[in-house]
């Protein structure tokens, strides 16, 4: 089962295809076959399918039509680098804390305002309004203190990744584990090729994040982890984990029903999922899914699910 909103996105992944376009395509009529392939594309996608999914569908006819395999190349190397000079800060920040787990912790989730299939105008001092924001959001300190008993008693910690740029935090919040829970085992998941802005596992080796973590891909093109698309060997490794970090937006829309023991972070950065999770924009979600299973029996229908 996953979050149905689907049908909710096609506003939104119709809108990223016509920015695209206008960067990529020369001429209005080579944008207007693209549109209508597009659309076409869009009416043969199944209902049960994920938004991740529809997103992939439409940015592989993007890539066939442009012959460009990473269409966002400027924008990852651009918040890798200026993230990453930031590392050493963020880090003393972090160490200093009353508590550096949750420091970075929530440092981790307000990364994830680094997206750029959603967001246009990111930069450097909106990352860190939304830090600050995020430090004074509420917090679920009883799931905290269960995320936190989970760090000392699990053997592997399966952490899902997402975009550039943000995942300098993520290495940020890893590296802090690694200093509190040394024999605990991370493993860190990338996008199998190129999507968006999202993470490949070249990002991941060029950052250092194999100095505290086994770096894998998912074996999908899709920026989400959607298990009818993934490799074999990594649905393999995701079954087998009874810990699991779901990190953005993607992940968030792709995996609820799985009944894993799995704590998504993210901000909430579409209205849907505001109305949703009763949040509101831009604000932290630190969530397990054991709570969303709580909320789907619920009758207040705050999240909705399809088989």
């Amino acid at each position: 089962m996953v979050i149905d909103s689907f049908v909710d996105c096609i506003p939104c992944v119709l809108g990223m295809a016509d920015k695209l376009a206008d960067k990529y395509i020369e001429t209005k009529e080579e944008k207007f076959e693209f549109m209508m392939d597009v659309l076409k594309t869009i009416s043969t996608i199944e209902y049960d399918r994920t938004a991740p999914y529809l997103t992939a569908r439409v940015m592989r006819l993007l890539k066939e039509k442009t012959g460009i395999e990473d269409l966002y190349e400027e924008e990852k190397k651009k918040f890798n680098s200026e993230i990453l000079n930031l590392f050493d800060d963020f880090s003393s920040y972090v160490d200093n804390a009353d508590d550096s787990i949750k420091t970075a912790l929530k440092l981790s989730m307000a990364g994830n305002i680094i997206d750029s299939g959603i967001i246009d105008d990111i930069s450097v001092d909106l990352v860190k309004k939304v830090i600050g924001k995020a430090m004074e959001d509420k917090f679920d300190e009883k799931l905290y203190l269960k995320f936190v008993n989970d760090l000392k008693t699990k053997k592997e910690l399966l952490y899902l990744g997402d975009n550039t740029g943000e995942v300098v935090f993520d290495m940020l919040f890893i590296k802090t584990i690694k200093k509190y829970y040394p024999d605990l085992k991370i493993v860190f998941v990338t996008r199998g090729t190129h999507i968006l802005n999202d993470i490949t596992k070249e990002d991941a080796y060029n950052l250092g994040i194999d100095k505290f973590a086994e770096i894998i891909d998912n074996g999908a093109d899709l920026p989400g982890t959607d298990l009818k698309e993934v490799s074999d060997s990594f649905k393999e490794r995701f079954n087998a984990s009874n810990f699991i970090i779901s990190k953005g937006q993607g992940n968030f829309e792709s995996l609820p029903g799985t009944g894993k023991n799995i704590y998504y972070l993210f901000l909430c950065k579409c209205e849907l999922l505001q109305k949703q999770l009763n949040k509101g924009k831009l604000e932290s979600v630190f969530i397990n899914e054991n709570q969303l299973n709580i909320l789907r029996r619920s009758n207040d229908e705050s999240i909705n699910f399809i088989s």
